[in-house]
């Protein structure tokens, strides 16, 4: 765990906790805790297994290749919504 997760954890609760106006908020909390567990454990091994096989600057770049491939559907997605 990084300072960064420990620092933002608590606040990412909130927005999970509000959007609970649509339904119990116990169920918004248990899938946000949910995706948080599936993240660390995903996301931490396979980030070293890339390290053990490719090495670091080749992760570096499938990383960086990653998010600007998320951020792109991100711009997608927000487009989508504001024509609904």
């Amino acid at each position: 765990m990084t300072v960064g997760e420990m620092l933002n954890f608590p606040f990412m609760n909130r927005p999970a906790y509000e959007r609970a106006d649509q339904g119990p908020p116990g169920a918004y909390m248990a899938l946000f805790t949910i995706g948080w567990s599936a993240s660390h454990i995903i996301g931490h091994t396979t980030g070293l297994n890339l390290i053990a096989r490719f090495g670091f600057t080749t992760t570096w770049y499938l990383f960086t290749g990653e998010l600007l491939l998320d951020v792109g559907m991100l711009f997608v997605l927000e487009r989508m919504v504001s024509l609904l």
